[in-house]
């Protein structure tokens, strides 16, 4: 099983990363696999794993959650299409290929989640095949914060790990 995640951006750019690994972990600390330098990803916030029976995201007791197709979840099987979003940042799940095409706009639109980690059911579009274990709901709800301009960012923020041989040589583990 061919598993990566096509990051989009609302400016339709878009850059696909390869899981080659069976369990990668998702955050700004320098010793994950895809790392992403931004105050609204947790150090270490999700891990996704993948093996014969399927791909799984697990939230790593995040900060600002995440969710898929809008969802905040704590653990779940994801599909081709599915949409992931962390910290005002979309992912795209592609599966041996499928989808083909990402189309960014749409991308955004149906899977980015507005500051304060919320959608509404009526925004939610979580598809038919999608397993998720809902987030326990929290006593009280964090104050909103502004929300951050995903455009403020450039692709080269994006440290990939694993990607070449070299990077687990020259990265320091903390």
């Amino acid at each position: 099983m061919n598993v990566s995640l096509v990051l989009v951006k609302a400016d339709g750019t878009q850059r696909e990363v390869a899981l080659r690994k069976p369990v990668g972990v998702i955050g700004r600390q320098t010793d994950c696999h895809i790392r992403i330098p931004s105050a609204s990803v947790s150090r270490h916030h999700c891990e996704i794993s993948v093996d014969d029976g399927g791909v799984t995201l697990r939230d790593l007791g995040s900060s600002n959650g995440t969710f898929v197709n809008k969802q905040r979840i704590q653990q779940g099987t994801v599909n081709a299409g599915d949409l992931i979003s962390l910290g005002g940042f979309v992912f795209v799940v592609r599966i041996d290929g499928k989808p083909v095409a990402v189309n960014a706009e749409d991308a955004i639109e149906d899977g980015l989640v507005e500051a304060g980690g919320s959608a509404s059911a009526a925004e939610s579009r979580p598809t038919a095949a999608t397993v998720m274990t809902p987030a326990p709901k929290a006593a009280a709800k964090p104050p909103a914060r502004t929300p951050r301009d995903p455009d403020d960012s450039s692709m080269a923020d994006f440290d990939f790990l694993g990607d070449d041989d070299d990077d687990l040589k020259t990265q320091p583990k903390l």
